[in-house]
């Protein structure tokens, strides 16, 4: 074996306490002395301790001891992952030291989780299985460390490390063959939060918020999909809430939205999220004192960030140009159905000389001032003079974006020669409807499939004089027909109807 296995516990058991790095960190960010991080222990665990440990023959004991060796590390790292995350940028030598030295250490414990479960897997142990899966667990969580780690310090992981993770998943849940059980369902899990807090872009968070983020996006790899890719589940997905993983590639993935025309899909996986937006969206909208799942410890306008770099509309619309991020806005109940209803361009490079061409609708161009999560602040630039007032419907549209907002105006001001409106954000999913009629002509309506802001239902604006509350009302949308009963009047002025929508009574 080696060394006697009572060797190797006296090797663990005997490493020396690490002293507590955050008052250090407090105190100063631009110098931490070198001898506040455990160098020497974790320089024995990596060097003296692990390499025994793994080439020992017996797959049980070895995980055993590696069990043992991880929880002798667990005391070592949250103070040097504390002294890293609060030191100056670009790293001193101490901390670039620690950092390297952490990462060492926690490389070589995941490979030799992860050559335990390569071997059982290559050789086809079936009595294994349940060890295979837990060496896949435990590989990966120390990958994902890895990763965190250098997020840490600003750097970007190895491309090694996005190897291994989808080499470990590809292993164990390949979706073409393994369906998820009780065994695989933790390994997807943390394959799918190391890539959704990827997918989040941590070079662009503060460091403070890592942890916070980090915690969000293991909540939130429940509510990922992970699929193989597919012509056919390609054309079905939302490209915005997508992102395309090849295994063969050392990164997390891209988003669907931004690969080139013409990109091989084949042998790919496409992580969907769309369950992970709505489950932000019901963060973001929760009322105070009401349970929401998943419940994120995490400020509204740190989600709204999350929600954005998930949704493919990254912080990259506003670096192109020394211009605020620009918007097309259409006003009026008959104009933005006509806009919803299969008019609007997804790219702005599409719409130069398209957008203006339908009589039906006419578009202004205005500057997005500000953004929350349940409205926008914006200025008008050029374009149709605006016809409407407060209270009316309008649609917005983001240039780079195939997303299109359907707004109620809420404030109207002209502030020297500046023409700015504050809207509010009626629903994060609209579908232009057909109401079913008794003889009269057929109606149009937008219907709202959810209102965070007024409650439980969905709600339809129509035009005035068009519904009656206790009316049944019946449309088919996204394939589904539906029925509601129309509930309380929420807005009414001359140019609308906003009514909300219950279910049938049983």
């Amino acid at each position: 074996m080696g060394i006697p296995l009572q060797r190797l516990r006296e090797l663990l058991f005997s490493q020396p306490q690490p002293q507590d790095l955050s008052a250090t960190a407090s105190a100063s960010h631009s110098n931490i002395p070198a001898g506040h991080y455990p160098l020497a222990a974790i320089a024995r665990l990596s060097n003296e301790v692990l390499p025994p440990i793994v080439r020992l023959d017996n797959l049980h004991m070895r995980f055993k001891l590696l069990e043992e060796a991880r929880q002798e590390i667990e005391k070592l790292l949250p103070s040097l992952e504390t002294g890293v995350a609060g030191a100056s940028l670009p790293l001193p030598t101490a901390a670039t030291a620690a950092a390297l030295q952490a990462d060492n250490l926690l490389k070589r414990l995941a490979q030799g989780y992860a050559d335990i479960a390569r071997k059982i897997f290559r050789e086809h142990h079936a009595s294994f299985a349940n060890l295979l899966h837990r060496a896949t667990e435990r590989a990966m969580s120390l990958i994902a460390r890895r990763q965190l780690l250098a997020y840490r310090a600003y750097a970007l992981p190895s491309a090694n490390s996005w190897l291994h993770l989808h080499e470990l998943y590809r292993m164990t849940c390949d979706p073409r063959s393994k369906p998820l059980n009780g065994e695989t369902a933790p390994i997807e899990h943390e394959y799918l939060g190391a890539l959704l807090f990827a997918f989040l872009e941590p070079n662009k968070l503060p460091r403070n918020e890592l942890d916070v983020v980090h915690r969000c996006t293991r909540q939130l790899a429940a509510y990922a999909v992970v699929a193989e890719a597919t012509s056919e589940l390609l054309t079905s997905k939302n490209a915005d809430a997508c992102f395309l993983v090849r295994s063969e590639e050392g990164n997390p993935g891209f988003p669907l939205s931004r690969l080139p025309p013409g990109s091989q899909f084949s042998g790919g996986l496409v992580v969907d999220c769309a369950q992970v937006l709505a489950a932000l969206d019901r963060n973001l909208a929760r009322q105070p004192g009401k349970p929401v799942q998943p419940a994120l410890s995490a400020p509204p306008l740190l989600l709204q960030s999350l929600r954005i770099a998930i949704g493919g509309r990254s912080a990259r619309r506003f670096s192109r140009s020394k211009f605020r991020p620009r918007a097309d806005l259409v006003g009026g109940l008959d104009q933005v159905i006509e806009f919803l209803d299969g008019h609007a361009f997804s790219r702005r490079a599409h719409d130069s000389f398209n957008r203006h061409e339908s009589p039906a609708f006419l578009t202004s161009e205005w500057s997005l001032i500000d953004e929350s999560p349940d409205g926008f602040l914006i200025r008008f630039i050029k374009g149709e003079k605006c016809q409407f007032g407060a209270g009316d419907l309008v649609a917005l549209q983001p240039r780079e974006s195939s997303r299109i907002h359907v707004c109620l105006v809420r404030r109207i001001a002209s502030v020297r020669n500046r023409l700015e409106l504050g809207m509010q954000l009626l629903s994060p999913q609209v579908s232009v409807v057909t109401l079913a009629s008794n003889g009269s002509a057929a109606r149009r309506a937008v219907f709202l499939h959810s209102l965070p802001a007024y409650g439980p239902h969905s709600g339809l604006i129509v035009a005035p004089g068009h519904v009656r509350v206790g009316q049944t009302l019946s449309f088919t949308t996204l394939g589904r027909h539906i029925e509601r009963r129309v509930g309380r009047t929420l807005e009414a002025n001359e140019g609308l109807e906003f009514v909300s929508l219950e279910p049938l009574p049983h």
